[in-house]
């Protein structure tokens, strides 16, 4: 049985939306999608395969690369050294996962800071709740 590894996709387009700078509204001009659809879609935790088609085309990226078996993600990486010799057009698809997974992980990291940041918040509150109690 193929396994797949799980990708947050609104995640991915979120943050490429983030970096090419494009509102909401651009990208439901942009891939043909009406603004209330493109409001949908991000507050789902899956997608319809047209509209990832569309989104795809409007900010030429291919998400339907980040959806890779297990099988595959571990093949790409054992031969990342040699996947840029063989010229099969390997070298791309392994560069575009790669980027998938730098998209998720840059999500990952401004949600810590933000925990991190409101985390800080509580001490500092706590600290002065401390001070005026002694």
């Amino acid at each position: 049985m193929m396994k797949f590894e799980e990708v947050n996709s609104v995640l991915l387009i979120e943050q490429k939306m983030n970096e090419l700078d494009i509102t909401k509204s651009e990208m439901a001009r942009r891939s043909g999608i009406a603004n209330q659809n493109i409001n949908r879609v991000l507050e789902r935790s899956s997608i319809d395969t047209d509209k990832l088609v569309a989104i795809s085309e409007a900010l030429d990226f291919n998400f339907f690369d980040c959806f890779r078996s297990i099988e595959e993600h571990s093949t790409a990486t054992a031969d990342n050294g040699g996947v840029a010799v063989a010229g099969n057009g390997t070298a791309h698809h392994f560069t575009t996962h790669a980027s998938c997974e730098v998209a998720v992980l840059q999500e990952r990291i401004k949600s810590l800071e933000a925990l991190l940041a409101e985390k800080e918040r509580l001490i500092k509150v706590y600290e002065k709740m401390v001070e005026g109690k002694v």
